[in-house]
C-alpha cells in the first residue's frame, strides 16, 4: 500500500528539515511520539544505517518500533524503514526549495504486509493512515512556519 502527499511550507528548507531530523522537534508534530533511542552509533553527518527504536503512544498503550535510516541527504531527503510485527513501513521525506523562505515537502509512505492479518489490516486502515499522515503534515507545517 502506497500513500503519498505533498505540502508547501512557508519556511526555509533548513528549518523544515530540522523538524524531520531532530528527535526533540519530531515530538512537536509526530502524533504520539514518546521518544527515540539509538541502538547503533549515531553519526549526525551520515546517519544512513543507524538503527533506532521509537516509542509511539497508540491509544492507551505504548508500542515500540525498530527502525533504520536508509537514505539521508542533508536538507533534501531522509528515508526510514520501520519494522512492525505485521508490516514493513518505508517513509520518505523529500524537500524541494521554491524560494529562500518556501519549500515543498513530498512524503511517500509504503506499507508492506508481512502476514495475512497484516494484509487485511492494511486494507482496513488505509483511510485512517492517510488522514493521520495529513494531520502530521499540517502539524509539521505549523511548527516550521512559526519559526519565521
Amino acid at each position: 500500500m502506497l500513500i503519498t502527499n505533498q505540502m508547501e511550507i512557508q519556511a526555509p528548507i533548513e528549518v523544515v528539515f530540522s523538524y524531520l531530523e531532530d528527535n526533540d522537534k519530531q515530538k512537536e508534530w509526530m502524533t504520539g511520539l514518546e521518544g527515540t533511542e539509538y541502538l547503533t552509533k549515531f553519526d549526525i553527518s551520515n546517519p544512513v544505517g543507524v538503527k533506532f527504536k521509537q516509542r509511539l503512544r497508540e491509544g492507551n498503550r505504548i508500542q515500540e518500533y525498530e527502525g533504520q535510516v536508509t537514505e539521508y541527504n542533508k536538507n533534501n531527503r531522509i528515508t526510514i524503514q520501520m519494522n512492525h510485527p505485521s508490516f514493513l513501513i518505508n517513509v520518505s521525506y523529500h524537500l524541494q526549495e521554491i524560494s529562500p523562505n518556501s519549500s515543498i515537502l513530498y512524503i511517500t509512505e509504503e506499507l508492506t504486509a508481512k502476514t495475512v492479518s497484516g494484509k487485511i489490516l492494511s486494507i482496513l486502515f488505509r483511510v485512517f493512515m492517510k488522514k493521520g499522515l495529513e494531520k502530521q503534515m499540517k502539524a509539521l507545517k505549523q511548527c516550521a512556519e512559526k519559526q519565521l
